[in-house]
């Protein structure tokens, strides 16, 4: 007999995953600093090459928080939903009567995608304005407990405030692959066009200045690499969350793991369907988007369904 698992208790899981997702965030703030550290290095100056990452952070935080939503729903093309819609009308009652069991002081919108791929997703900076978009696809596979299940998942989102913290994730990112990039260019003109370290460096050899170009140019490519490895580490820590608390909400585990092991079913999205689903852009923040172990934003849904079925 395989070793007996201790159960999970739900909120345990959510304190746990959210320690880890602010660990992971303040690994990427860590590598911000590095990086403007080191314009300021190259600039002769390190107090301006941290204002030079500040003054990215700061302009790039705003104008993500502001355009997020309307950008989410353009990709994705949803609509409200259609309460003379039978199926639409169904998935408007469960989301309401969560809403309630989730003490929110409002209903989020819900929205429909036009696809048949199953998936569902949550979006909006708080409360106040967060929305759940659901697709066709998810309306027509999933009976009321399952789909109650997936439609707690992404309130779960919502309570954590998960939304926020992936834009914010996704806006520490931008910045950090502008200040990569303001390295890049700022260490090659040093070399090439007479920068304060060039005579030093020029002393080493051509060899030398060859090898500092090549890692110059490697910094941007190899910051896009180790930030998204940990914007997918961040997500998958997020989707455990989320399925804690629709247990919470739902007082039952059930539902959402039949509804996972539904959606387990397709191991590979087609080039159409990511398309249908927003673009590929999308995938941190539907419910289930298939992809390779070391890329993929969400944990593989047999350990999601493990750890569902072993949680109260």
């Amino acid at each position: 007999m395989g070793e007996m698992t201790a159960p999970l208790i739900a909120a345990e899981e959510v304190r746990k995953n959210f320690r880890k997702s602010i660990l992971l965030i303040a690994v990427i703030a860590a590598l911000i600093f590095g990086v403007s550290y080191l314009i300021g290095e190259e600039l002769g100056d390190v107090e301006t090459g941290l204002i030079i990452g500040a003054a990215v952070v700061f302009i790039v935080l705003p104008v993500q928080i502001l355009t997020a939503k309307w950008a989410i729903l353009g990709m994705t093309r949803g609509r409200a939903a259609d309460p003379n819609d039978l199926r639409e009308r169904r998935a408007l009652h469960i989301t309401e009567g969560l809403a309630v069991s989730a003490g929110l002081g409002r209903t989020p919108d819900l929205y429909i995608i036009s696809t048949r791929v199953p998936n569902a997703f949550a979006s909006g900076m708080g409360e106040s304005d967060a929305f759940i978009g659901v697709t066709e696809g998810l309306l027509e596979m999933m009976d009321d407990q399952e789909l109650e299940g997936v439609i707690a998942h992404e309130f779960g989102h919502i309570i954590h405030r998960d939304i926020m913290l992936n834009q914010l994730v996704v806006a520490l990112i931008s910045a950090l692959l502008i200040l990569a990039f303001i390295l890049e260019r700022v260490s090659v003109m040093n070399m090439l066009g007479g920068g304060r370290r060039r005579n030093s460096r020029d002393s080493g050899g051509g060899a030398v200045v060859l090898v500092i170009i090549l890692l110059a140019l490697l910094v941007r490519p190899l910051a896009y690499l180790i930030s998204n490895l940990l914007q997918m580490a961040i997500s998958r820590q997020r989707e455990f969350a989320a399925d804690a608390a629709a247990v919470r909400l739902c007082s039952y585990n059930e539902g959402l793991a039949r509804a996972l092991e539904k959606l387990g079913g397709k191991k590979e999205f087609s080039r159409e369907e990511v398309d249908s689903l927003g673009g590929g852009s999308m995938a941190a923040m539907y419910i289930n988007f298939p992809g390779e172990a070391l890329f993929s934003t969400h944990p593989p849904i047999e350990k999601r369904v493990e750890r569902l079925r072993n949680m109260y």
